[in-house]
């Protein structure tokens, strides 16, 4: 007999057919996130690797999603695209947006190499790579805010809403 996972308060996850629950997770929320567990990662002395293991994984996680959302942004339904078409008004946000897709794949692909750069790993290269990380999120954020902004303004409807 299979068995779907528990769920509670009314919610469903449904099963992929490998088995793994199935999420439309936004990705730059997503981005975010492992932005935010990069950064606050716990430093061991005494075991530096396996900081930078998890450290780089996380970014590297966080930088799929930052590219997942550029892609989906170039979609021809993307919210940018929409806005571009309704509301001419909204051209220098939607520029703005799109320029600083460009900034994050960059910043990005430079934290991930900082990332992997071998050799030692020390308590000052932790707090270096983990500021680039909570920047690099809190630019994100802003980010999304205009957007939510921009598609507030193309449909009068929140982002959860209008997709």
């Amino acid at each position: 007999m299979s068995s779907s996972p528990t769920t509670y308060s009314g919610t469903f996850a449904p099963l992929q057919p490998d088995g793994s629950i199935f999420s439309l997770k936004d990705p730059l929320a997503e981005a975010r996130d492992l932005l935010r567990q990069a950064a606050r990662l716990p430093f061991h002395a005494h075991e530096p690797q396996s900081w930078q293991t998890a450290f780089r994984q996380a970014v590297t996680g966080a930088r799929a999603a930052i590219r997942h959302h550029i892609w989906s942004a170039e979609l021809p339904d993307s919210p940018l695209n929409r806005a571009e078409s309704l509301e001419p008004r909204l051209l220098p946000k939607v520029d703005q947006q799109r320029e600083e897709h460009e900034q994050f794949a960059a910043k990005a692909d430079a934290l991930v190499a900082a990332a992997s750069e071998p050799g030692e790993v020390d308590i000052w290269k932790m707090i270096d790579l983990s500021e680039q990380a909570i920047l690099l999120e809190m630019a994100l954020a802003r980010h999304h805010n205009r957007l939510t902004q921009i598609v507030y303004e193309t449909t009068h409807r929140d982002l959860g809403e209008a997709g």
